[in-house]
Formats: C-alpha cells, structure tokens, sequence
C-alpha cells in the first residue's frame, strides 16, 4: 500500500485527559476511516500541573478502556494501549504500556520558578520570558531544547512535537524563527536528539486547531532529519474523532520534498517503513 501511513493514528488523547471524545468514539470513528492501528497516548500524571493529564485513578480505568477495546476490535483494528510522557513526570516503567511518545509542554522560569505551559498562549510565553527568564528569549529557548533533550534520552518510541515551542509564536510575535541564533539552538538539540535513535514525529495538531499553517517540524528541521536518516512518523495529535488522519498527505509530501525517501507507521509489531516514492509532490 503506497499510502500505508493513512492506516495508523497513535498520537490520540480522549476524555481522560484533554481530548473531547471517548476512547470508544475513537475507536468508532477510527474504524470507519479505514485506520488499521489506533494508539491512545493519554497524557501521563504530570503533579505540577493537572489541567490536561489524567490523574492515577483515571490512568487506571483508562487502561482497563483500552483493554476492552482491544478485545471488542480483535481481528479487525489493532489497539495500542500507550502514554504520552512528560517532562514533568517520572518516566513510565519497561513494558507498562505498548508504546510512548515522549513530550516537553511546560518549563519552569528560571528568574522566578513559575511553570509555564509552553503551548497555552502567546500571552502566557510573553509572561515566560519577560518574568520567568528576565526577558531573554535565548535563556528561555535553551531551557525548552535542554528539555527537550533529556526527554529524548530516555528514548521513547516517538519524541513528541520536538518544536512545539514555535507554536503560540505567530508573525514572531516572540522571537524570529529565522535568526541564525534559534536556527542552531534548534539544531544542535535536535542533533543531540537524533544520537538517541529516537523516531520523530511530524505532527499536525496546531493545523488542526488553528496555530500554525504547516506541522512540526518545519522544513529546515525536517532536512536535517533527512541528512541524517532519521526516523520520523505521521500523527495528529488528535483531540477529536474528526481529526484522526488530518494532514497526513500534506506531511508525507512535505517529507519527501526534505528527502526522506521512507517514513515509518507504528503497528503493533513495530514499525514498518513506508515508501514515499509514490507520493505527489
């Protein structure tokens, strides 16, 4: 199948945490799509901040969800029982869940110890720089790729929105995108990434919601990858049962312009390459 990527969606969130449809909505409406593997990748305890994560309790009945689910779609739809991993939170245990994707979505300011979410708002990272790290956008910029990079190293199956940072920045509200000085920040944490053998995700979740008008990461980090035959995957990042497959053939294009001739589609056995040699450009 030249599209083999359109048949796998494993970055999902659902009521548990910050998604608006059930697990078994998902599935519903996954299964009606032709999706072949459906992972859920909850949002882990984070105690810092427990407004978009699952608390224990809910971790518990999401995995007994799953687990019927997985049993109700047997023989018909692959069901992952994943996490997504935070940085605020202890890494989960060998073999607890059947994948992760590991994630950075707030940083501490280093002038105050505030804990800013780093994908909230503009308004919130204006707050970040200019009281959480004196108004230098550079400190704060590191401290997002230091931690980026130590989430890398624990080498999660799939290293989440690596430049999530860029998301609340429009028309560069915060800081240029374009500046050599983020350029090789960027650089350098995701070569430092790459070392760690981690798959890389292209994520579509702000198209969805309106933030960006292309997914992370973007092109210039996508050519890197390239470069350096890193692995990278499709997700959406899904909140909604609508958006389960949203963007999927833009990504693939797009990283195949950067010169990936394969991406890989998370399955239960795996990954397995998929060839983009057929794809439109």
């Amino acid at each position: 199948m030249s599209k083999l990527y359109l048949t796998s969606s494993v970055h999902t969130h659902t009521t548990y945490c910050d998604g608006k449809n059930s697990p078994a909505q998902m599935a519903q409406a996954a299964y009606k799509q032709g999706i072949q593997t459906l992972g859920f990748s909850g949002h882990i305890y984070t105690p810092a901040d427990t407004s978009y994560c699952m608390t224990p309790d809910q971790t518990n009945q999401y995995k007994l969800d799953i687990a019927q689910l997985q049993q109700e779609y047997a023989q018909r739809m692959d069901i992952l029982c994943g996490i997504e991993y935070d940085s605020l939170a202890p890494f989960p245990s060998k073999g607890e869940y059947d994948y992760t994707i590991g994630s950075v979505h707030a940083i501490y300011g280093a002038e105050n110890g505030t804990l800013y979410p780093v994908d909230l708002s503009t308004e919130v990272m204006q707050q970040c720089i200019l009281q959480g790290f004196g108004g230098n956008t550079i400190k704060m910029l590191q401290e997002y790729y230091q931690q980026v990079v130590q989430v890398a190293q624990y080498k999660p199956t799939i290293l989440g929105h690596f430049d999530l940072i860029v998301k609340t920045n429009r028309n560069g509200v915060l800081f240029d995108e374009q500046d050599k000085g983020y350029l090789n920040l960027a650089l350098e944490a995701l070569d430092a990434c790459i070392e760690q053998g981690v798959c890389f995700e292209m994520n579509t979740g702000a198209i969805w919601r309106g933030w960006r008008e292309e997914a992370y990461p973007d092109d210039r980090l996508l050519k890197r990858l390239a470069e350096k035959k890193a692995m990278l995957t499709i997700t959406a990042d899904s909140h909604q049962q609508e958006s389960l497959l949203y963007g999927y053939d833009r990504c693939a294009q797009r990283a195949k312009y950067a010169g990936f001739k394969e991406i890989f589609v998370l399955t239960k056995e795996g990954f397995v390459p998929c060839n983009l040699q057929d794809i439109d450009l």
